[in-house]
């Protein structure tokens, strides 16, 4: 793989090993690729727009047991598609605020949305 970009084309050249058995790939052809580079397994993952920055450094809005909002200062890692990985201070389970963030402070009473309740029920 080569990761220097083609400012032309916003492309970059990678050389992979493929059965083309059907010739639908032909020299010089492009192609859109996703490549798994490796897997983390147990990788606490929070949807994008959970995570803030702030003074402090980045934080999300964990729901506690009793339905308030608790401010945690995270470590964010890779960020895959719309999720982003967590490094450090959301635990596994956990549920986190997405919505709202501007009107929310640490021990405010939250409501969970019906779409994102059914969605959990998807997930489950």
């Amino acid at each position: 793989m080569d990761n220097a970009v083609d400012s032309n084309t916003g492309t970059i050249k990678l050389k992979a090993a493929y059965p083309n058995t059907d010739r639908r790939l032909w020299p010089g052809l492009f192609v859109n690729v996703s490549l798994r580079l490796g897997t983390r397994a147990d990788a606490i993952v929070v949807p994008s727009q959970a995570v803030q920055a702030g003074q402090a450094g980045y934080y999300v809005y964990a729901i506690k047991q009793d339905s308030t909002a608790e401010l945690r200062l995270v470590v964010p890692g890779m960020i895959i598609g719309g999720d982003t990985v967590i490094e450090k201070g959301v635990g596994s389970g956990e549920t986190v605020v997405t919505d709202g963030h501007i009107r929310l402070i640490p021990g405010a009473q939250v409501q969970i949305k019906e779409a994102a309740q059914k969605m959990e029920e998807r997930s489950s």
